[in-house]
């Protein structure tokens, strides 16, 4: 399947429309008020939406997600998930500090990071000694001055886009 570049505005809008519509149909009134955006935002978008195959709407009817936009939010939220649990579980961060972390990053990350973060996660919480041994590194590092390196990564490591030439 081709991949269908989607903003992450959209993405918003495909995961909220997913989420809202397991209570019940989704209107565009509704939507607006759950986005906390205006009806002519929530028009606009759901437009752009209809047009790459996400949803589908009629005018002043209910917006439905395509199997192409279920497919979407689940991968979203699959994202969601894995850097949730990431930073709540692994890295031992505050659930509402966290929220606003995963809202950002859950748009930019590949789908072979993902596969590896999901790897990283699970191995991290099946090791209890692992897992433990983490959460002391980082509750004992500086994480209050962020302009200090909390652990020495990657000093003996050429960076791949840094020439080894002299």
């Amino acid at each position: 399947m081709d991949e269908i570049k989607t903003t992450p505005a959209q993405e918003n809008y495909i995961e909220a429309i997913y989420l809202m519509s397991h209570a019940k149909p989704v209107r565009p009134s509704e939507l607006a008020e759950n986005l906390g955006v205006k009806r002519a935002s929530v028009t606009k978008f759901v437009s752009s939406l209809v047009n790459k195959g996400f949803v589908h709407h009629e005018s002043h009817g209910d917006i439905v997600l395509t199997d192409k936009g279920i497919a979407l939010a689940k991968a979203i939220i699959r994202r969601d998930d894995c850097l949730t649990r990431l930073l709540v579980d692994v890295c031992g961060m505050d659930s509402e500090k966290a929220f606003s972390e995963v809202h950002r990053l859950e748009h930019l990350i590949s789908d072979e990071v993902l596969i590896r973060l999901e790897i990283l996660v699970d191995f991290a919480c099946s090791s209890e000694a692992w897992l433990k041994r983490l959460q002391y590194r980082i509750n004992t590092a500086r994480i209050d001055r962020p302009t200090e390196r909390a652990l020495q990564v990657g000093q003996t490591r050429v960076h791949p886009r840094q020439s080894t030439a002299k």
